[in-house]
């Protein structure tokens, strides 16, 4: 399992939320009955950089490219927890802002 690639952490900011769905069904009489769908929850988060070098871009870009539909270990910049993760999306979006710096976005999920 790969780990992270060492690039600076989100510096605009880090979206998280915890994930545990569940099953809700509605009646006639306006009753709910609800379960949870499955027995854990799971993390996302979205990674923001307003200004990745663009050294640091390429790295993530070339990790993208090779781990993506795989998993890897990625370790939170504020807790220091570790988790295992994958790319919960199909494309690494960024946006040039200065000659060497891209702003980019990366969403990333628990397995």
């Amino acid at each position: 399992m790969a780990d992270w690639p060492s690039i600076a952490n989100p510096d605009y900011g880090l979206e998280e939320e915890y994930y545990k769905p569940q099953v809700r069904q509605e009646f006639e009489a306006n009753y709910v009955q609800s379960r949870p769908r499955s027995t854990r929850g799971r993390s996302r988060w979205a990674l923001h950089w307003a200004l990745l070098p663009e050294a640091e871009y390429q790295t993530l870009l070339t990790f993208f490219s090779t781990n993506q539909g795989g998993v890897f270990t990625w370790i939170h910049p504020i807790s220091s927890a570790s988790y295992t993760c994958r790319f919960s999306a199909d494309v690494l979006k960024s946006r040039i802002v200065m000659p060497e710096c891209r702003a980019v976005d990366c969403p990333i999920e628990e397995v």
